[in-house]
């Protein structure tokens, strides 16, 4: 029988060491995925990862499973240590975090276009979406990476992020339109 992540923090907190490694385990792929994908650098999202492990292992005992999954407080660390570690190194202006009440009218507006999964569907490659969501704000690359590859649902993110539920939904969209202009612009021309 597999064990919950709650189940095995418990151990932990009981003296079982290797439950906390068995919780690495678990979750190290989906955590340097996330790390990967936001940064944009292998080394980085391998030491970012390491210190996300780090810092939970350290407040594990602050854990509490009725605000979240372990799952999300895990990828909150990650956030947070990738973040820290974006403005060390390059000096990012993080205004571009806020502001969510900018271009109201683009979340009322039916949106004819694709689903994401269609876009991802025709992108060439990889790359070619990597470099398209590495081009969108870091706000809106984070909530499309965590939503599709760490498949948190909204509730989960705006817990994550400390933002109500209906800001991370319109910043989803937001980031989905943003998306298909920058993979739209990525596009081979094609004659006419």
């Amino acid at each position: 029988m597999v064990k919950s992540d709650e189940e095995l923090l418990q151990e932990y907190a009981q003296g079982r060491r290797e439950a906390f490694s068995e919780l690495v385990e678990r979750h190290l792929t989906g955590v340097y995925s996330f790390l990967l994908r936001f940064v944009g650098d292998a080394q980085d999202a391998q030491d970012i990862s390491q210190e996300t492990f780090v810092k939970a292992w350290r407040a594990a005992a602050t854990y509490n499973a009725k605000k979240s999954s372990f799952k999300t407080w895990l990828l909150r660390v990650a956030r947070n240590a990738a973040v820290d570690h974006l403005r060390r190194r390059r000096n990012i202006s993080f205004s571009e975090f806020e502001g969510e009440h900018e271009h109201l009218i683009a979340e009322t507006v039916a949106d004819p276009g694709e689903l994401p999964e269609e876009l991802l569907a025709k992108a060439e490659d990889a790359q070619t979406v990597m470099r398209a969501l590495h081009e969108l704000p870091a706000k809106y690359r984070e909530v499309l990476l965590l939503y599709y590859t760490n498949e948190l649902t909204f509730e989960e993110l705006g817990a994550m992020l400390g933002e109500p539920q209906n800001t991370i939904k319109s910043r989803h969209r937001r980031a989905l339109i943003a998306l298909r202009e920058a993979l739209g612009r990525d596009a081979p021309k094609q004659a006419k």
